[in-house]
């Protein structure tokens, strides 16, 4: 099995950390004396580390102190993997520089969560709505954040890739993901068309601004669903459907071009049929006829539905990431809950162990 070492705190080192440990690897989270700040957040309380950390074991360790720091080698000499996503400078003001980790562990895969990319702005502090205003992803999104640690955890799944190629193709090293430039890797066709064609899309709506009817409707019931027609065989047989033939001979809806110029009018024409339909009625005839059509769910909506796969944690549904493996009923641990066991696995005595202690270099659950 390859062990996995996990420096980091909050989202993007803890997540990676996470899709390594639902694929199989031992995850070894290292943490400060007091945990990783997420144990205990005066909002989430601990929602954030519950699905960050389940399965991992924790060992708490003082890096600021020589014994810690011989603890910390001690480990990347028996791991495959480490994973960081401290400030910038951090390592190495610790005195774990790149020359003393791989004089350590030649083998290591050794993979960085930064916020930027080296150079002029790689010391800058990575949190992730600052570089989602950065990354032009805001400003495209209507000036909205993103839901929840998406920027993060974007990053994270970027990591594990990084780590898994590196794994497959037998390269060690010190590798490095900025968290601004898996943002705007999103924007890649966007920034594509803007260069190209000098086109910019109108942000901040549910519509999508280059195909069309592609956006939110309304029921009868007020209740709201996305129809997405990206091309004149599916509208042909959205109108076919709907008795709405008329509108196949109206230039104004010719081709999805004309369709998007006048998507206002399309818009209207297309709400008066839904008007006078059920919800589920419009959802039964669309897919019955092979057009693309979703509720919009709420989160309560779809913890109660079976759209999605999920595992529980003490009668909680978490999603399930979707990768082989689980984490279904996977244990979270307390601070240090692993650490008196991880220092005997890598050779300490009960002396050393308590001399530990005493200095309190360590910290251990009991």
């Amino acid at each position: 099995m390859y062990r996995v070492i996990e420096l980091g705190h909050v989202i993007s080192a803890p997540f990676a950390g996470e899709i390594l440990r639902h694929l199989g690897f031992e995850v070894i989270k290292i943490e400060p004396l007091l945990g990783d700040p997420s144990r205990k957040d005066d909002v989430l309380v601990d929602s954030m580390f519950v699905f960050n950390n389940r399965g991992k074991r924790s060992i708490s360790v003082d890096l600021r102190k020589e014994k810690g720091k011989e603890v910390f080698l001690r480990l990347v000499r028996n791991s495959h993997v480490l994973i960081e996503n401290l400030s910038p400078h951090v390592m190495d003001r610790l005195g774990l520089s790149d020359d003393v980790i791989f004089s350590t562990n030649p083998s290591l895969v050794y993979c960085s969560i930064k916020g930027y990319p080296k150079g002029k702005y790689e010391n800058l502090p990575a949190f992730g709505t600052i570089i989602e205003a950065e990354s032009g992803i805001m400003d495209a999104n209507g000036k909205a954040r993103l839901p929840a640690s998406i920027t993060d955890m974007n990053a994270s799944t970027y990591c594990v890739i990084t780590i898994l190629w590196a794994l497959l193709m037998k390269k060690p090293g010190h590798y490095r993901v900025s968290i601004i430039q898996a943002n705007t890797v999103w924007l890649g066709y966007y920034l594509i068309a803007y260069q190209k064609y000098g086109k910019l899309f109108e942000a901040g709506k549910d519509e999508l601004p280059f195909w069309a009817p592609y956006e939110l409707f309304k029921s009868s019931e007020e209740k709201e669903f996305y129809l997405a027609v990206n091309d004149n065989e599916k509208f042909t047989k959205l109108c076919k459907a709907l008795g709405l033939e008329d509108l196949l001979a109206d230039e104004r809806f010719k081709t999805n071009a004309d369709r998007v110029r006048n998507r206002k009018i399309l818009h209207e024409k297309l709400q008066q049929k839904f008007s006078s339909m059920k919800l589920e009625e419009i959802m039964n005839i669309l897919r019955y006829n092979d057009i693309p059509v979703g509720k919009l769910n709420n989160l309560k909506d779809l913890i109660s539905n079976e759209l999605v796969e999920w595992d529980t944690f003490r009668n909680v549904q978490v999603p399930k990431l979707p990768l082989p493996g689980s984490l279904n009923s996977q244990h979270v641990p307390n601070v240090g809950e692993d650490t008196l066991y991880i220092l005997k696995e890598l050779g300490y005595s009960e002396n050393e162990i308590e001399s530990m202690i005493k200095e309190n270099v360590i910290n251990y659950n009991k």
